[in-house]
C-alpha cells in the first residue's frame, strides 16, 4: 500500500512539475514573442538572400558570403533606381490617394443616407461615437500613437533587415550555436530539420513572390480598363499587401473602392469585381500552377493560423503568420510524424 501510495505521488509530482514547466516555457515565449517576430522576420529575409545567392555558385566560382554581399549590393541597386524612375510618380499618386479617401469616406456616407438601412448604420455609429467622445488631449494621444506605430514599424523592418543580412553573411556559428543547446546524437536529425524549414521557406518565398507581382500586374491591367485614377498606388498596394494571404487583399481592396465611390457606386461596384476577380485568378490558376514547385497551404490552415498568429504575436505576426505556420508544420512532420509515429511522408518543400 506504501509503495503503491509513494508510486502515485511521485506521477502525481511529476506531472505537476511537467505542467509548471510548460507553463513557465509559454509565459516565457509570451513576453519573448516581438523578439521571437523579430528574429524570424531577420531569419526569412536571411532565406530569401541565401536562396537568391546559391544558384549563382554554378556560374560565379565567389564565396557564398560574397554572392550574398553581390545580391543585397544589386537589389539596393534595384530599388534605388525604381525610386529614381517612378518614387515621385508613385509618392505623388499615394498623397492624392490620402486625400482622395477622405472624398471616397463622404461619397460613402451620403450613398448610405440615401437608404433606409443605411441611415440606421449610420445612426448606430453616430451613438457609438458620442458615447466615447474623443477630447483634444485624447486626439493628439491617437495621432502620436499612429505615428509611434509607424515610426516603430520602419524599425522592426531595419532590425530584421539587420538580422537577416547578418544571418546570410556567415550562418555556420548561428547554426551551430543552436546545435550546441542540445545533445549531440540529436545534433544531426535537428540539422535536417533546419534545412528541411530552410528549403520549405526558400519555395515559399518564391511561390509568395511570384504571386505579388501578378496581383499587381492583373490589378493595374483592370482599374486601367476601368479608367480608374492612381494606378500605381493602387497597384502597388494590392501587389505588396498581398504577401499576408487572405486579410491583405481585403485590405489593398477598401482604398480603390473608396475611391471608386467618388465617382459613383457603380464604379465602386466594378472595381469589387475587377479585386474579386483577380483573387479567383491567383487562387484557381496562378497558385495551383506554382504550387508544383513552391509550398501552399490550404486555405482553412493559413485562415486558422492568421488568427492564431495574430493573437500571440500581434500585427508582426499576422504579417509572418503564413512563413511561421510552414515552419511548424515541417517542423512537426519531421519531428512528430516521422520519428514519433513512424510515418514515412514529405515534409513541405521537398
Amino acid at each position: 500500500m506504501g509503495s503503491e501510495y509513494s508510486h502515485y505521488m511521485r506521477r502525481l509530482l511529476a506531472t505537476i512539475g511537467i505542467i509548471a514547466i510548460a507553463l513557465s516555457v509559454f509565459l516565457l515565449l509570451w513576453h519573448l514573442a516581438y523578439v521571437l517576430v523579430l528574429l524570424f522576420g531577420g531569419a526569412l529575409f536571411a532565406v530569401f538572400l541565401v536562396g537568391l545567392a546559391s544558384p549563382l555558385q554554378a556560374f560565379i566560382p565567389l564565396p557564398k558570403w560574397s554572392l550574398v554581399l553581390l545580391v543585397a549590393a544589386v537589389i539596393t541597386g534595384l530599388l534605388t533606381l525604381a525610386g529614381y524612375l517612378a518614387g515621385p510618380a508613385v509618392a505623388d499618386q499615394m498623397v492624392q490617394l490620402s486625400e482622395q479617401l477622405s472624398g471616397g469616406l463622404d461619397q460613402l456616407e451620403s450613398y448610405l443616407k440615401q437608404q433606409t438601412w443605411g441611415e440606421a448604420l449610420l445612426n448606430w455609429a453616430q451613438e457609438q461615437w458620442q458615447q466615447a467622445p474623443l477630447s483634444p488631449g485624447k486626439l493628439m494621444g491617437q495621432v502620436t500613437g499612429a505615428f509611434s506605430t509607424i515610426f516603430g514599424a520602419f524599425a522592426d523592418l531595419f532590425v530584421m533587415l539587420f538580422i537577416g543580412f547578418y544571418l546570410a553573411i556567415h550562418p555556420k556559428p548561428y547554426i551551430q550555436g543552436f546545435l550546441f543547446l542540445f545533445p549531440r546524437e540529436k545534433r544531426d536529425r535537428l540539422n535536417e530539420v533546419m534545412s528541411s524549414v530552410y528549403h520549405a521557406l526558400k519555395w515559399w518565398l518564391i511561390g509568395r513572390a511570384t504571386s505579388m507581382a501578378a496581383v499587381g500586374v492583373l490589378t493595374a491591367l483592370g482599374l486601367w480598363l476601368l479608367d480608374m485614377p492612381l494606378i500605381m498606388a493602387l497597384a502597388l498596394l494590392a501587389g505588396l499587401l498581398s504577401f499576408v494571404p487572405f486579410i491583405g487583399p481585403i485590405a489593398a481592396a477598401i482604398p480603390a473602392i473608396l475611391v471608386g465611390l467618388i465617382d459613383s457606386p457603380s464604379q465602386a461596384l466594378y472595381v469589387v469585381l475587377v479585386y474579386f476577380i483577380v483573387q479567383l485568378l491567383e487562387s484557381n490558376i496562378l497558385t495551383p500552377y506554382v504550387q508544383k514547385q513552391a509550398v501552399s497551404l490550404p486555405p482553412a490552415v493559413m485562415l486558422s493560423g492568421q488568427m492564431l498568429m495574430g493573437a500571440v504575436f500581434g500585427l508582426q505576426g499576422l504579417a509572418l503568420s503564413t512563413p511561421m505556420l510552414v515552419s511548424m508544420i515541417v517542423v512537426v512532420q519531421m519531428l512528430y510524424v516521422c520519428d514519433v509515429l513512424g510515418e514515412k511522408i514529405r515534409p513541405l518543400g521537398q
